[in-house]
């Protein structure tokens, strides 16, 4: 008795868009600008790739009408010839001989159950505006003060900045390690491949939507809990052990950025008091 070989679940990232395309679902999920959408494969006339690019045509009901093309740009080469193989190897017969249906028709948008995360460019923003913020402190502290304060007090403004990312992703951590096995949907997510840092596995949420955790431990699978309004947003089982231990550490990176900020308002203080 002969199987045919599942196809592997792919993800294939450009510089604007992710296409994501699972063995076993129906669909290709598209990410891109915000937007969650899946395309039918009855909706797809072909899928062709040119080098770094990769573009899935649709069909369309009108032959004088230009068929509408989703594309990811600035991908890699090697996923591109994987992605169009894989695809085309699940395409209904006769998928390119003509057009069937408008393809656009058939596109589903997965609805947002949470507000978008912010994007990098907000992410530089803010980082930026930390940085103009500790540097005015710092020049207004060593004019006013003593010019030796323009070398300490950004030792001190990187430790506090250390202590907040400590407290803020060990803390986030530790609230959905509690909240999620109780409140959120467990599954038993699959090895899906390895990076040079970490393993990565997936997990298909109740709507069919395909999501990847990142986590260093664990074997062929590996137990998850994710929100049901934010599938992406999931939790490892931990132990009683690891949950103290990113309690305490969250604990300790308060107490750094607390020290940091609050002897860096101090300064500031007393130098503007005179």
């Amino acid at each position: 008795m002969t199987t045919t070989p599942a196809l592997p679940s792919l993800v294939l990232r450009g510089s604007s868009a992710t296409a994501r395309f699972e063995d076993g679902l129906d669909y290709v999920q598209w990410e891109q600008g915000g937007r969650v959408t899946r395309i039918p494969l009855d909706a797809i006339e072909t899928a062709r790739g040119l080098d770094r690019s990769f573009e899935v045509v649709l069909t369309t009901a009108e032959a004088d009408r230009p068929p509408a093309v989703y594309a990811v740009h600035d991908a890699s080469a090697a996923a591109v010839t994987a992605f169009v193989a894989a695809l085309e190897a699940r395409l209904p017969e006769g998928a390119a001989e003509g057009p069937r249906v408008d393809g656009e028709e058939l596109i589903t948008e997965v609805p947002a159950g949470h507000p978008p995360r912010p994007s990098k460019r907000n992410l530089v923003i803010a980082v930026i505006a930390v940085i103009a913020v500790f540097a005015v402190i710092d020049v207004t502290v060593a004019v006013l003060r003593e010019p030796a304060w323009a070398i300490a007090l950004p030792f001190l403004q990187i430790f506090a900045c250390a202590g907040a990312f400590m407290a803020l992703t060990l803390g986030r951590g530790l609230y959905d390690a509690l909240r999620l096995p109780k409140h959120g949907i467990t599954v038993m997510a699959e090895l899906d491949h390895y990076t040079d840092k970490t393993k990565v596995y997936r997990y298909v949420d109740q709507d069919g939507g395909l999501h990847f955790y990142r986590e260093s431990t664990g074997g062929q699978q590996l137990e998850l809990s994710y929100d049901p309004c934010n599938p992406s947003r999931a939790s490892a089982r931990q132990s009683l052990y690891g949950q103290v231990m990113m309690a305490l550490m969250a604990v300790v990176g308060l107490g750094m950025a607390c020290g940091g900020l609050g002897f860096t308002g101090y300064q500031i203080f007393l130098a503007l008091r005179g």
